[in-house]
């Protein structure tokens, strides 16, 4: 993939030289950049203050209890002689922290539920139907307040940037629902293959 964006950039920029408009192509560059840290800076300062909430809400124990009652959903969809009790806990800190919509803060808890998960996993070379699942479920994950998506159109001058919200909800819930079922039928399918 490095090769193609390499090439497209080289090309571009040799037909900006022969069609004279380097300098429109330098300006673009440097538009780009300054509007790229001006993006970050706002995420980040967004992304701060929710992660803030995040651990204000688990210091008062909030979370654990919706990784709880999470817990339970988990068991239904997982191969439960694979799982042991730390991998449900970090696997339901995950899920909580991106159904609350602090995909940051769920990175940590999605990285230690998966090294739990390889230590149950029977062929170590190899991901298991548990690890695929988690991951599907983290990647397609429902979100309540999409803060990321809220917060890019509040910066671009949307009037009304939580409008999205309902849609997100019906496209992130379809999405999760063809998910496991695809991740279902193709974990089948590999244990007929092997």
């Amino acid at each position: 993939m490095s090769k193609i964006w390499s090439f497209i950039f080289i090309f571009s920029i040799l037909v900006a030289m022969f069609s004279g408009n380097v300098d429109v192509v330098l300006s673009s560059i440097m538009e780009s950049g300054k509007s790229s840290i001006e993006n970050v800076i706002g995420l980040a300062g967004m992304m701060c203050f929710w992660s803030g909430i995040f651990k204000i809400l688990s210091e008062t124990k909030v979370i654990k209890k919706f990784s709880h009652a999470l817990s339970k959903i988990l068991y239904f969809l997982f191969d439960k002689k694979q799982l042991n009790e730390k991998a449900i806990e970090y696997m339901s800190l995950n899920i909580a922290s991106n159904i609350l919509g602090v995909g940051n803060a769920a990175t940590l808890n999605g990285i230690k539920a998966v090294q739990e998960l390889q230590k149950e996993n029977p062929k170590k070379d190899e991901p298991s139907d548990n690890m695929t699942t988690f991951i599907l479920i983290n990647t397609a994950s429902l979100q309540l307040i999409p803060t990321s998506m809220i917060a890019l159109r509040a910066m671009y001058g949307s009037q009304n940037p939580s409008s999205i919200i309902v849609a997100v909800w019906i496209a992130s819930t379809i999405a999760l629902i063809v998910g496991l079922c695809s991740i279902k039928f193709l974990n089948k399918r590999r244990i007929y293959v092997l």
